[in-house]
């Protein structure tokens, strides 16, 4: 809803629409690939630079996830995802996907910022509210600075332009290593 509020704002969307979109399941997780297979539809540009195969994660499921995240967030995807419907979605989003298989930086996320996309990013939500363990969700990047990062967190409860301290941020998104930075850039196609 954060991205297609820039990018589509003639057009409004329900969480019902949006759920149908992403394809949540109900009391799962929602996972972004089928979103971004719906934006490339819809003629929007994405770019996803991540160190996550999608190849492989199609062909072995939740063995990938495992041994990729750890037992922790590995486990947590699992019990949170039907698996076999996301490796479905994820053969399909690596055949038409622009992906980079690299860890990202601040320098991208800054360089996408300048472009003018919507940058979104997977995080941990637990260090950003002082909490231990895990919980996967998605923020808006809205602006970068020397020691913070601003960001729009759609909660529960929402939180717009959200200032925290950089290391608190990179924490967040570094998550359960630096290995496990990731980025979506989302614009409308030139």
């Amino acid at each position: 809803m954060m991205a297609l509020a820039v990018l589509m704002p003639e057009r409004k969307f329900s969480y019902d629409e949006l759920d149908e979109i992403s394809k949540k399941l109900p009391g799962k997780w929602t996972w972004p690939t089928s979103a971004m297979l719906w934006m490339i539809e819809q003629g929007l540009s994405i770019k996803l630079i991540e160190d996550f195969d999608y190849r492989d994660f199609a062909q072995r499921g939740g063995e990938y996830l495992v041994e990729r995240y750890g037992e922790e967030v590995g486990r947590a995807q699992i019990e949170h995802s039907d698996v076999e419907i996301e490796r479905d979605i994820s053969r399909r989003f690596a055949e038409v996907a622009p992906i980079e298989q690299r860890v990202p930086d601040f320098d991208d996320l800054q360089r996408e910022m300048d472009l003018g996309a919507v940058v979104i990013v997977n995080i941990n939500a637990a260090p950003l509210c002082g909490v231990e363990g895990y919980s996967g969700h998605f923020v808006a990047l809205c602006d970068i600075g020397k020691d913070w990062v601003e960001l729009h967190d759609p909660g529960l409860p929402p939180r717009p332009n959200l200032r925290v301290p950089r290391e608190q941020f990179l924490a967040a998104w570094a998550y359960p290593s630096q290995r496990d930075k990731n980025l979506l850039s989302i614009s409308r196609s030139l």
